[in-house]
C-alpha cells in the first residue's frame, strides 16, 4: 500500500553545506547572503507554500582544521561556514511561517541542560509546538578545544554524558511543572499552583541541577527527539530516545538493517520501534525533460571543487589527505571519526588516498552518494522505490544550488508526488509531533523513555 512520506529540507545557518560545501560558488545560488534574514524567510516560506513538513538545521562548533593542518583551507571553501547559530533562525522564521516544522541540531558534550531546556521550551512556545531536537554528541577535534579540553571526550563517555543530559532535560520539560500547575486565574489571583511546580534535584556524575524548571509547559513540552548516530552506541541511544532517525546516504539494503537494529533497540526499553520514523538524506536535481536535468547537473559538476571536499572528509574522519600520496594506504582514523572513514566500493583492497579523490572528484548519482537526477516522473518513482526498499518515512533534501534546488521540487517534483500518492497534500496543522505520531499526540507517549519522568496527576 503506497503512503505519503515525509519531506524537509537539510540546512546549516552556514554559506558552504556539508557534503557539497563549494556548490556556493554556482552562479545561480544566493548562499553568501546566508547571514541575512531575507534568505531564510524566502527559504521558509516557499517550503510552507509547498506543503514540505521540516526545515532542518545541522551544526558544528568548530572550524574544519584537519586539512593541512589548519582552518584556512575551510574557510576558503565556506566549509560549514561561517557557522552562525541556528536557533536565532528559527526563532526568527517560526514568526513568518504557520505551519512548517523545524529541527535543531544540538550537542550535549557542550552545553548544560538546564539552560538547553529553557531555549527549547521558549521556542516551543513560540513556534506553537513545531520543535525538534536533533541530539548529537559532536565530533570535531576543534569544538572540543572552543570550550576549553585539550581533545574530545571518548566517544563512550560523549554518549554517558549524552543520557545523563537527556534525563536532566526530560524531568526538567517533563517533571518539574504538573499537568494542573498552571491555571492562569486572574480573579483568584494565581497563575499556578506552587504545589504542582518541584525541584528535580538531579545530582549524577555529569551534572548537578535543583530546578524546578523555570518555563511553564511548552505545547509538547519536549521537542520531537531526532537522532543520526549510526555506530553501535548510536543505535542504542535511538532505540533508547529517538523518534524520528536521520539516515546518512548509502544503500537500502544497509539502511533497512540499521533501522531494524535501531527498532530492535526501542522494542528492548518497551517502546513501539514501528512508531520510529526515518528520513534520508537525499540530493535532487530535477528538470522538466531529461536534458533539461542534465543540463543543471552538469552546471553544478563545474562548481563542485575537489579541495572542498578533500577539506571536508579530512574533517569528518580525522585524515587529512593532504598528507598522503595517491597510491599510499590510508591509516587509521583518529579517536571518535573511525566509523566515519569511507570505504572501497569492492570492500577488499586498502583504502588509498587516490581513492578518496576518484570517489569525491565529481557528484555522482546513485543510493551511496545520495543523488537523483531526472525528469519529475523519474524523480518521483525512484524516491518511491528507494523508500519501500530501505524502509524509510521521507527523506531530508539536501539543495546542490541554493534556492533553485527547493523551488524545482515543489514546482516540478511535488506534483508527481502527489499523482502516486507519494506527498500528502492535506493542510498541515497541530505540533510537530501529533504530525508524526500515529496517534496524533502532543506529547511524548507514555512508553517513551521520557515518560517516565512525568509527576503523577
Amino acid at each position: 500500500m503506497v503512503k505519503p512520506l515525509l519531506f524537509g529540507v537539510y540546512e546549516q545557518a552556514s554559506v558552504g553545506v556539508g557534503g557539497s560545501p563549494s556548490l556556493w560558488t554556482h552562479p545561480s545560488s544566493t548562499r553568501i547572503h546566508s547571514d541575512r534574514l531575507p534568505f531564510w524567510i524566502n527559504l521558509a516560506k516557499t517550503m510552507e507554500q509547498g506543503g514540505l513538513d521540516l526545515l532542518f538545521f545541522g551544526d558544528v562548533l568548530g572550524l574544519y582544521d584537519v586539512f593541512r593542518g589548519n582552518h584556512e583551507a575551510a574557510v576558503k571553501w565556506a566549509l560549514e561556514a561561517p557557522a552562525d547559530d541556528p536557533i536565532i533562525h528559527i526563532a526568527a522564521l517560526t514568526s513568518v511561517t504557520k505551519t512548517l516544522g523545524f529541527g535543531l541540531t544540538a550537542s550535549t558534550t557542550y552545553d548544560h541542560p538546564f539552560a538547553f531546556a529553557r531555549r527549547m521550551s521558549t521556542l516551543d512556545h513560540l513556534s506553537e509546538g513545531r520543535l525538534g531536537w536533533n541530539v548529537v554528541t559532536s565530533y570535531l577535534d576543534s569544538a572540543a578545544k572552543n570550550f576549553g579540553l585539550n581533545y574530545q571526550l571518548d566517544p563512550s563517555q560523549r554518549y554517558d554524558r549524552a543520557d545523563e543530559f537527556l534525563d536532566v532535560a526530560y524531568n526538567l520539560w517533563e517533571g518539574s511543572w504538573a499537568d494542573d500547575a498552571v491555571i492562569k486565574d486572574k480573579t483568584g489571583q494565581t497563575y499556578a499552583r506552587g504545589d504542582r511546580v518541584r525541584r528535580i534535584d538531579h545530582n549524577g556524575e555529569y551534572f548537578k541541577v535543583q530546578g524546578p524548571h523555570v518555563n511553564a509547559p511548552s505545547p509538547q513540552r519536549t521537542p520531537v527527539i531526532f537522532q543520526a548516530g549510526w555506530s553501535p552506541r548510536g543505535k542504542e541511544f535511538a532505540g533508547k530516545h529517538a523518534e524520528v532517525i536521520f539516515v546518512g546516504k548509502g544503500t537500502a539494503d544497509a539502511t533497512r538493517s540499521g533501522l531494524a537494529k535501531i527498532r530492535q533497540n526501542a522494542e528492548a526499553w518497551g517502546r513501539n520501534g514501528d512508531e520510529i520514523k526515518a528520513l534520508m538524506s537525499m540530493r535532487i536535481i530535477v528538470g522538466k525533460t531529461e536534458a533539461d536535468a542534465q543540463r543543471k547537473y552538469e552546471a553544478i559538476q563545474s562548481n563542485y571543487h575537489l579541495e572542498a571536499q578533500l577539506v571536508s572528509y579530512a574533517g569528518d574522519t580525522g585524515i587529512d589527505i593532504s598528507r598522503y600520496a595517491d597510491d599510499e594506504v590510508l591509516s587509521t582514523a583518529s579517536k571518535g571519526h573511525a566509523s566515519k572513514v569511507e570505504r572501497p566500493i569492492d570492500g577488499h583492497k586498502p583504502l588509498t588516498a587516490g581513492d578518496v579523490k576518484a570517489r569525491f572528484s565529481k557528484f555522482t548519482r546513485g543510493e551511496e552518494t545520495g543523488l537523483i537526477i531526472g525528469t519529475p516522473d523519474q524523480v518521483a518513482d525512484e524516491l518511491g522505490r528507494l523508500a519501500g526498499a530501505a524502509g524509510i518515512d521521507g527523506y531530508l533534501i539536501s539543495q546542490p544550488v541554493s534556492p533553485g534546488t527547493v523551488d524545482d521540487f515543489v514546482e516540478l517534483a511535488v506534483p508527481a508526488l502527489k499523482e502516486r500518492g507519494l506527498f500528502d497534500d492535506k493542510p498541515k496543522q497541530g505540533t510537530l509531533r501529533s504530525r508524526l505520531n500515529l496517534k496524533g499526540n502532543d506529547r511524548l507517549p507514555t512508553e517513551a523513555y521520557g515518560s517516565r519522568f512525568r509527576q503523577s496527576a
